[in-house]
């Protein structure tokens, strides 16, 4: 088989915005929003040059021959990926959002708004909902992988961890959204952020410079491998500061009946709280203390916070007053390169099906990332799963067209994309926040034991 690409320089098209209904944002965030149609597309040109994407003299030298195996159809030019996402589980607030900016990005290559792929290239984007249900996750996976290259998308950390044996063996690259530190010790499972030990040390880090010797940490999380993550990170800094932890309570995923919890760490006279776990429990909790009258600072990892809440309908702004956000990924219209390019194409592709929201700009960025390893894979000659992973493998400076404050580099292994993360005070919309701690590594943390 023979096919001869041609790439251009990465282009960018928009359209006008679209007004949204306030009711799919409500139900988002009541844990009943509906799966999310794909988006039609738009076809209009209107070419802005960046520097991101591989240089056109070496995709012209790439080898004619391309060596191909699942989910690559060399004579036709179509790349098929695979994504498992929850837009029906616990985690849907996040999961919903998420999978729309995979469908943004595959919309806009496929409309030529984006030529991050070499000429002629289209996507086709196979979807399942698991419902954040592991054994789902696996039936799904076994349904789509003999028919895909890679997994654009397998949402939630114990959703992928069950896959990472499954997809190993045959080389499928799994794009977790997770930030786990447990998946980023597996080959197949390239994270895009600082993982959330990392968050947790920095959260721990603030609290300690924030109330110096009157600080008392408590923790809440999720009872899986995101929780547990957020609570090792927590219990190494507490170790490495010379402190004690008061207090750490875990909760079922998604779990709103948080009462007992916040009572036990009231009653153990935390001061400052780590939230590790999704947005469907961290609304309750703020909700909770504020009833019960308890007023400690809150910090949640990244998946604890949805832009939904700055909805006062959702969750009334003195409620999460308190609150702050430990992330490594930015910010939605944040004053970075690539960001109104972003905001072109979510207007043209994505604004007529849900409200901007975080998540859709952090599952387009790892679009881009996949479809870059690809664009790499087809200069080599080589579009099997394995010449996938070898040529997602030589990506070390990934910046997504200046989306990612910090370039990205998943060429080391263990996978460390990021290590600094910041501390954010929520303000009053998704645009509105403050930087209490700047971008920086916590001292205590010591890297990814394999």
């Amino acid at each position: 088989m023979r096919t001869t690409t041609k790439r251009r320089t990465p282009r960018w098209s928009a359209i006008g915005a679209s007004v949204l209904a306030l009711s799919l944002l409500l139900a988002a965030c009541n844990g009943e929003t509906d799966e999310v149609d794909p988006v039609d597309t738009v076809d209009e040109d209107d070419p802005v040059d960046e520097d991101d994407a591989v240089d056109e003299d070496d995709v012209d030298a790439a080898p004619e021959e391309l060596l191909a195996d699942f989910g690559v159809d060399v004579e036709n030019q179509i790349l098929t990926i695979g994504a498992l996402d929850d837009t029906s589980g616990p985690a849907s607030t996040i999961g919903v959002p998420f999978a729309l900016g995979k469908r943004v990005a595959v919309e806009q290559v496929n409309a030529g708004d984006l030529d991050l792929l070499p000429e002629g290239w289209t996507i086709e984007l196979l979807e399942r909902d698991h419902g954040y249900n592991p054994q789902q996750s696996v039936a799904e996976f076994n349904a789509l992988k003999d028919d895909v290259l890679y997994f654009a998308t397998t949402f939630g950390t114990p959703n992928t961890l069950p896959l990472v044996g499954l997809a190993t063996p045959e080389e499928i690259t799994l794009y977790p959204a997770s930030l786990s530190s447990e998946l980023a010790v597996n080959e197949y499972t390239p994270p895009i952020g600082a993982p959330y030990k990392v968050e947790a040390e920095h959260a721990v880090a603030h609290a300690i410079e924030e109330a110096g010797d009157d600080l008392a940490f408590g923790v809440i999380y999720q009872l899986d491998d995101y929780g547990g993550d957020g609570l090792a990170g927590a219990e190494d800094a507490a170790d490495f500061h010379g402190i004690e932890l008061v207090g750490a309570e875990g909760v079922a995923p998604g779990e709103s009946d948080v009462t007992a919890p916040v009572q036990a760490l009231q009653n153990a006279g935390a001061t400052h709280i780590l939230l590790a776990v999704l947005p469907s429990t961290t609304g309750p909790v703020l909700g909770t203390a504020a009833q019960l009258g308890y007023g400690p600072v809150f910090y949640g990892l990244t998946a604890s916070w949805i832009d939904a809440f700055f909805n006062p309908e959702v969750l009334p702004p003195p409620v999460y007053a308190n609150f702050r956000w430990a992330t490594g990924l930015p910010l939605w219209g944040e004053d970075l390169p690539g960001m109104e390019a972003f905001l072109e194409a979510y207007e043209q592709f994505g604004a007529d099906t849900y409200p901007p929201d975080f998540y859709i700009l952090a599952s387009y960025i790892q679009g881009l990332l996949s479809f870059e390893a690809f664009a790499r894979a087809v200069e080599n000659g080589d579009v099997t799963r394995s010449g996938y992973y070898e040529a997602l493998r030589t990506i070390d400076d990934f910046d997504a067209f200046g989306l990612f404050p910090q370039p990205i580099d998943v060429s080391s292994f263990p996978y460390v994309a990021l290590t600094d993360t910041r501390i954010l005070a929520p303000g009053e919309s998704l645009e509105d926040w403050t930087t209490l701690s700047d971008w920086a590594t916590p001292e205590s943390w010591t890297g990814i034991e394999e």
